[in-house]
């Protein structure tokens, strides 16, 4: 590996080979390790391209790393060179009146927001991990977060994409061909760029916080503000968020051990409408998984199923004791486990029988390869000919 030509190519201080920083990032939130040869610090589309052909010259797999926090290994370096794209940090003026912007894949979601508050305006996929997740690695996941029941998923809110793919060629993605780069999880290309689509700030928000008596009683609650006409029926959706937590995760935060339903409304829909209150509880609620983690729970699973299969996987989640959290507008559930726990197995082979899905946000990666279809690894395939048909980027991942 000549590595004397990557360092002409981006400068020696954009590259390393230092050996805490291959540990570092050997790595993802997965905690599944890799091995990291060196690591690449580009902080233009230009240098990424030059990384692609050399790359190809060395036969060298290259593995795209945004913030990291990533839970499936899809940034976990297989003998690869990892490129951290956390430079790419331009960002382009707020188009106000077009509810758009143009963002480096290197643009932390949190700061975004910050900045487009001032505008009146928000980028409305909030993922768990919102302070530190970046632009680009939500479109590579089609990150979903706590508000997606009224706001869909990154898919929904993506223009335009800048990819460079395993050739070194630049590609404009828009309309359908968006779909070649959001959930792809890297392997058809580096995400450099992309242009997003804003949403106004809600002038005002209310929350309900309800706990139940069993499972049963809670989705029949779901199933009423899902139905709610003032929620649907072609109208904008009242309800902005619609957050699950089961006995088990209740307790961990301090509430009533008894399942939750937390909703949010950007009207006067909810029972609670002191700022400060609803400050104190959403601040709960995303410090739920670290309790959780420190409790001993670290792993977190996202299966997502919807109709009755989701009746059975609360059902599962209850008489196994496994504390679950999740976005129940949209099917996802946050199971959390021990390290090794033999039944995160079992949850993944019964997900298709509850006519679910694997993945619902965090994304197939290295972890959830053994329940991917014969159908999905064709699809994957036939994009891998068409992108990166020498395989140079993301060698193992999604099939």
């Amino acid at each position: 590996m000549n590595l004397e030509r990557l360092q002409t190519l981006l400068g020696p201080e954009n590259v390393s080979t230092a050996v805490e920083d291959k540990i570092v990032y050997s790595r993802d939130a997965s905690r599944l390790e890799g091995e990291c040869l060196a690591v690449a610090w580009p902080s233009q589309a230009e240098q990424v391209a030059a990384l692609v052909e050399w790359a190809r010259a060395e036969d060298v797999d290259l593995a795209p790393r945004g913030a990291g926090t990533g839970l499936c290994g899809g940034a976990t370096p297989q003998r690869s060179v990892v490129v951290d794209l956390s430079r790419l940090t331009h960002t382009g003026p707020v188009e106000v009146e077009q509810r758009r912007v143009q963002v480096g894949a290197g643009v932390v979601l949190g700061g975004l927001n910050r900045r487009l508050a001032k505008e009146g305006l928000f980028l409305p996929v909030i993922p768990g991990s919102h302070r530190a997740a970046s632009i680009g690695g939500m479109i590579a996941t089609d990150a979903a977060g706590l508000r997606a029941v009224r706001y869909g998923t990154m898919r929904a809110w993506i223009e335009a994409i800048t990819l460079v793919d395993g050739m070194g060629r630049l590609h404009h993605l828009t309309g359908d061909a968006l779909d070649d780069a959001v959930g792809r999880e890297g392997v058809t290309g580096f995400i450099v760029e992309a242009t997003v689509r804003l949403a106004p700030l809600p002038a005002q928000r209310t929350v309900s916080l309800l706990a139940f008596d069993d499972e049963a009683s809670l989705l029949a609650q779901r199933d009423k503000w899902l139905a709610d006409p003032s929620t649907g029926s072609g109208q904008a959706p009242r309800l902005t968020a619609l957050e699950y937590l089961n006995r088990h995760a209740a307790a961990a935060i301090g509430w009533e051990a008894r399942p939750h339903l937390l909703a949010e409304f950007d009207s006067a829909g909810g029972e609670i409408n002191d700022p400060a209150r609803i400050a104190d509880l959403w601040c709960a609620r995303d410090g739920l998984y670290p309790v959780l983690a420190r409790s001993g729970h670290p792993v977190i699973e996202d299966p997502q199923v919807e109709g009755e299969g989701l009746a059975s996987l609360l059902a599962w989640l209850e008489t196994q004791e496994i504390p679950a959290f999740g976005h129940l507008g949209l099917g996802i559930v946050h199971p959390c486990f021990r390290p090794g726990d033999d039944r995160i197995t079992s949850l993944y082979d019964q997900v298709a029988g509850w006519g679910g899905r694997v993945s619902g946000e965090h994304g197939i990666g290295l972890k959830k390869k053994p329940w991917v279809g014969a159908a999905f690894r064709a699809e994957i395939r036939q994009l891998k000919e068409t992108y990166d048909p020498q395989n140079v980027i993301n060698r193992g991942k999604l099939c």
